[in-house]
């Protein structure tokens, strides 16, 4: 089911979800959600009641509706949802900017991934993301979220590289340095070609920004949030998580969080 509440869409993704899926077609989502639950259960994860804030084209979403969770997906942009509409019934879809969510529910586990946060360009973004997030968190809940670390803006966003998947050619322009410091602006350019009936390629192109947010700046933010900050772990190639995160060697951050002691858990 999918709610209307029209806002400003971001319009990347506007022109990027068709291929979205393609794109990211050599990720495995179903490997990283049972990192993420082993992680989860460890922080005490009770109930199946989950919120997945920017969930896009519900690549995040279908592996924990296949586990038997009651899933809400909530996303900014109107064509990314279109696509997750597509894949499931059983999700309820909310056009929703995670800035300003509505109170959709108290869910057990709130979830925000594939570095969708680093599209807030500023701190006063990011800090009214976070209370949105808590806000829709049951008192015991528990609030998940990657971040990418500075290595991903010195290498991935610093690069350009071109490869094919599933019949799509995708030009990745990379527009950081490899010297990037830590709260950098990057962004990169991707273009899509897809080889039409006439022999000729079609391009779309997609410009995409990002900030980089040091994990001791995310961790003030969660506290003004009234979040208690539980553990902040470095992602492996895997999707598995150490406990520390080194932001030289690891492309992304895992935080988890949940309602500080005393904080607005009604």
């Amino acid at each position: 089911m999918m709610v209307g509440n029209p806002l400003t869409a971001a319009p990347p993704y506007e022109s990027f979800a068709p291929f979205y899926d393609s794109f990211t077609a050599g990720s495995n989502y179903e490997l990283w959600t049972s990192h993420v639950l082993d992680l989860a259960h460890r922080h005490g994860l009770a109930g199946r009641r989950l919120l997945d804030v920017a969930c896009g084209t519900g690549k995040s979403l279908m592996p924990f509706l296949s586990r038997g969770f009651e899933a809400t997906g909530a996303d900014v942009s109107p064509a990314m949802l279109a696509q997750a509409a597509r894949k499931t019934a059983d999700a309820v879809l909310v056009e929703a900017d995670m800035r300003t969510l509505p109170v959709l529910g108290r869910f057990d586990l709130v979830v925000c991934f594939d570095d969708s946060l680093n599209h807030l360009l500023d701190e006063a973004d990011l800090a009214a993301a976070l209370r949105s997030m808590a806000a829709n968190l049951a008192a015991t809940g528990l609030l998940m979220f990657d971040l990418n670390t500075l290595l991903a803006y010195r290498s991935t966003f610093a690069v350009d590289r071109v490869f094919e998947s599933e019949g799509i050619t995708f030009a990745w322009r990379g527009e950081s340095r490899p010297d990037a410091s830590a709260g950098c602006y990057a962004a990169a350019s991707i273009d899509c070609f897809v080889p039409g009936t006439d022999g000729c390629y079609r391009r779309t192109t997609s410009r995409h920004e990002q900030r980089h947010f040091p994990p001791d700046q995310v961790q003030a933010l969660l506290a003004r949030a009234e979040l208690d900050c539980l553990g902040v772990y470095g992602v492996l190639e895997d999707g598995s998580h150490v406990p520390e995160v080194d932001e030289t060697t690891q492309l992304k951050a895992m935080y988890v969080a949940r309602h500080a002691k005393g904080g607005d858990t009604e």
